[in-house]
């Protein structure tokens, strides 16, 4: 540290003295004046002064705050990988490399090399150095080598070691192996440490590290498209952690729709009225089918000999009554008027705004819905899809295999809020549902699906008010812009019981040689590139006219999230940090200071949400402007 003890004379050559700036008050300056280092004038410090020299350096290169965080933050991951691996060579050289569940260290030193791990793992991730932290964690566990042999373990399967495992170390893994897509790896894992933890008696592990491991396992048998092991994995989890948020709310929402039945019929009548007079929908002539084009690999989940193409069913008569929509309006209506003071929120996040409330959230509406779902929306799907790819049926007897995943309402208003369409995606779900509530209060809309009509261009299924929409999940679709007015519909992803698609879908790519952008969503974006090397990739950009819209309506660039899928990316963040417990004592090393007071060690910012493996939820942005014309169906 340098003291300053005397004000300098005016005619000393120095520069002002002040509270260092930072690039917002440097880039206030006057194009006429270059951004001057300010320092301050009673004392100097070395770190100090090189973040202020590289503040101004920022400026004048003319980067914007994003990149220049992003350079900072990637300084400060590199800072702590270079602290972390001169930690690690200290304890191996204490402890040696391997260490078994029955070695002689003492657990506080087991601690500690666990904590630098994590850490050193954590920031090779945020350098995107991930096969580097997956070694990195692998020989904290005591398998692999110091060096990734490509050509011997890729793809194979990890060694599991003996004895007990790490659960922190193995849970870092199993999330890394996750995000990089290796979702069988990353199952193994957390398999291993379910079995671990029915086994172990109760409290003796932190509650978080018990619910991460039910989340997760859940959430890779979501994205490996089988629900109901998902469920089932979700509900153990919260048995286990009934103070967990996202565990309860798996939980409540199969209580909600899995309940009996028995008075579900009284209250719905007595909630949406009406005559009755809606026809149950029991014959395929009942429906409109529209055939995709060959290769779509959602034909995947289907007897191609009953579907013949036919994914996209719209119904020929109303399944909901004018009075009965109106009513389900009105309860919605209510709900945030009394709940929500009128205003609207959104389950999802998106590159457009978006506005909609889960059913499960509206106590009134919940009877009504499991009814509807009973007399007649399940009896539609049964007629649209009578035999699944593996000669099974949607019944089960005189029950329906159909389950729901979500259920919502969502409302799009070109004219309040700008919440006028959805950007393209595809559903977690083996078929989705569109029902639209009103009409005659708006223009446009309707549902655009890639896969229909024989050019690249897609067409737009639209309903009247009380008409279905019913189609396979995985197709790419999107909610075709509302040009003016407001438009509601009741949208449901819904899964099908022990019925697991996600294999038939890759096998199905694999067989077709499709690019896996184009009809299942599970493309990885880099950083700050774009693939755009596909076949899928360069169909997209054919489709888009002069201002760079698609056909259906979206400019590139955007996405559509899910809070659920939020909070899964916050969950696979790891949380990874030493500079609270590090060891007191590196005086072998030529330092006597503890690790919190060699670098300021935070939390990695979280990770990117397009680092996630099957992006059902990420997907191409829609901008507010007028779409090109598209012919509807």
């Amino acid at each position: 540290m340098m003291q300053s003890t005397t004000a300098p004379s005016h005619s000393q050559h120095t520069p002002q003295h002040h509270i260092p700036c930072d690039e917002q008050q440097a880039a206030s300056c006057s194009n006429s004046v270059k951004p001057a280092l300010v320092l301050a004038t009673d004392c100097l410090d070395g770190d100090d002064l090189l973040e202020a020299h590289e503040a101004l350096a920022y400026v004048r290169a003319g980067l914007s705050p994003a990149a220049i965080e992003s350079l900072r933050q990637r300084k400060k991951y590199n800072e702590e990988i270079a602290v972390c691996k001169m930690l690690l060579q200290v304890w191996h050289a204490q402890h040696g490399m391997e260490l078994h569940h029955n070695s002689s260290v003492l657990t506080e030193d087991v601690n500690e090399r666990r904590r630098i791990v994590l850490c050193y793992a954590g920031a090779l991730e945020g350098l995107r150095r991930r096969q580097e932290a997956v070694d990195a964690l692998r020989l904290c566990l005591n398998i692999g080598k110091e060096e990734f042999n490509e050509e011997a373990e890729e793809g194979g399967d990890d060694e599991l070691p003996d004895g007990p495992l790490d659960i922190q170390v193995t849970l870092a893994l199993a999330k890394l192996y996750f995000k990089d897509n290796q979702k069988e790896k990353a199952m193994r894992w957390l398999q291993s440490l379910l079995t671990q933890l029915r086994g172990t008696a109760a409290n003796s592990i932190p509650a978080e590290e018990v619910s991460d491991v039910f989340h997760l396992a859940g959430w890779v048998k979501i994205h490996n498209d089988d629900h109901t092991v998902a469920y089932e994995l979700w509900t153990e989890g919260y048995g286990a952690v009934p103070g967990c948020a996202s565990l309860e709310r798996q939980f409540q929402k199969r209580a909600c729709w899995d309940r009996p039945l028995t008075e579900d019929a009284a209250l719905a009548q007595k909630i949406v009225g009406g005559d009755g007079t809606v026809v149950e929908v029991i014959r395929r002539d009942d429906l409109k089918g529209f055939p995709v084009r060959d290769g779509t690999p959602a034909l995947a989940l289907f007897h191609p000999a009953t579907q013949q193409r036919n994914l996209v069913f719209r119904s020929r008569r109303p399944i909901l009554t004018a009075i009965e929509c109106a009513n389900v309006l009105q309860k919605v209506e209510e709900f945030h008027q009394e709940h929500r003071e009128g205003a609207w929120g959104t389950v999802r996040h998106s590159s457009v705004k978006t506005t909609d409330v889960a059913v499960e959230d509206i106590p009134a509406l919940r009877p009504w819905l499991r009814e509807l779902l009973r007399q007649r929306l399940y009896p539609l799907i049964h007629c649209a899809y009578p035999q699944l790819a593996d000669g099974s049926s949607t019944l089960d007897g005189n029950h329906s295999r159909v389950q729901v995943h979500d259920a919502f309402i969502v409302r799009y208003d070109a004219d309040t809020d700008g919440s006028f369409s959805l950007p393209e995606h595809s559903d977690t779900s083996a078929v989705s549902f569109t029902v639209a509530l009103n009409s005659h209060y708006f223009e446009g809309g309707g549902t655009w699906f890639e896969a229909l009509g024989e050019d690249q261009n897609g067409s737009v299924v639209d309903a009247e008010r009380g008409h279905a929409v019913v189609f396979a999940g995985p197709l790419r679709h999107a909610g075709y812009p509302v040009e003016k007015g407001v438009r509601v519909i009741l949208v449901l992803f819904l899964y099908i019981e022990n019925f697991s698609y996600g294999e038939l879908l890759e096998n199905y790519t694999k067989k077709y040689d499709i690019g896996v952008s184009c009809g299942v969503d599970r493309c990885q974006q880099e950083e700050g590139e774009e693939k755009q090397d596909s076949k899928c990739s360069n169909d997209k950009r054919s489709n888009q006219d002069s201002t760079g819209r698609k056909a259906s309506g979206d400019m590139p660039g955007g996405f559509v999230v899910y809070n659920q899928t939020v909070e899964l990316v916050e969950m696979l963040n790891l949380t990874l940090t030493i500079s609270n417990s590090a060891p007191s004592d590196y005086s072998h090393c030529g330092s006597s200071c503890s690790l919190s007071q060699i670098i300021d060690i935070e939390e990695p910012n979280p990770c990117n949400l397009f680092d996630l493996p099957n992006q059902d939820y990420l997907e191409e942005a829609v901008t507010p402007s007028t779409p090109p014309p598209i012919a509807a169906m």
